[in-house]
């Protein structure tokens, strides 16, 4: 596999966004994450993503308006609305809610996400309290993987870099965009959700599916 300097851009940034995303869904915000949102460099992240419609940089745009609009406790107190509970969540956070249908937790499609993670020699750090296919976990096993990848591709292990990006590239086709795109819909359609995680959420469905393109373009270069 040979990479130049626009792929080296292109590793990097994904190590960026997926631990970005990670991190808005994994706990209620902090002012660590609402500097992040306010940074010119996470639009400049964001701005990477874009073709003719520059929709990473108009979500982004939306969420520092947002954070800069509400204070960090709105912002955790919608986190717990959306996110925990108690009340029935709007758009629960778990791929086997929208893999069945039905709101369960730990069914055939959680397996399977274990088991990906488990051939890739990856472990959730909130097992067993947080189900696997949580989308903060699958987001931390995508930003982990990539980080690998990039690793591996500044030591020159060509090869190591080829397999971490197709187990990347599986798990997007099998996982992350079966239901990512769905649970941005039904976030959005939730009344009184405000507007911060619909944006997030309309960024990690955008970002799974522009680096579906991305890693396929890295593969392709092998």
């Amino acid at each position: 596999m040979h990479y130049d300097d626009a792929a080296g851009t292109m590793l990097a940034n994904r190590c960026f966004l997926y631990r970005y995303l990670w991190r808005a869904f994994a706990a209620e915000p902090d002012d660590a994450l609402l500097d992040i949102v306010a940074d010119a460099h996470t639009r400049e992240e964001c701005a990477l993503l874009d073709g003719e419609d520059g929709e990473g940089a108009r979500l982004q745009d939306a969420l520092a308006e947002v954070a800069a609009a509400n204070g960090l406790g709105q912002l955790r107190s919608v986190y717990t609305k959306l996110f925990i509970g108690p009340a029935k969540l709007p758009a629960p956070p778990w791929e086997s809610v929208y893999a069945t249908g039905e709101p369960l937790l730990f069914q055939e499609s959680t397996l399977a996400v274990r088991e990906a993670y488990r051939r890739a020699g990856y472990a959730a750090a909130g097992y067993p309290h947080e189900t696997d296919d949580h989308l903060a976990v699958e987001l931390d096993f995508m930003a982990t993987l990539a980080s690998d990848a990039r690793a591996a591709y500044e030591a020159g292990d060509k090869g190591r870099s080829a397999d971490l990006l197709s187990v990347q590239r599986d798990f997007l086709r099998e996982h992350l965009l079966a239901w990512v795109g769905a649970f941005a819909e039904r976030l959005a359609d939730s009344a009184g959700a405000g507007a911060f995680y619909p944006r997030f959420a309309e960024l990690a469905a955008l970002v799974c599916a522009r680096d579906a393109e991305v890693l396929e373009e890295l593969l392709a270069a092998g």
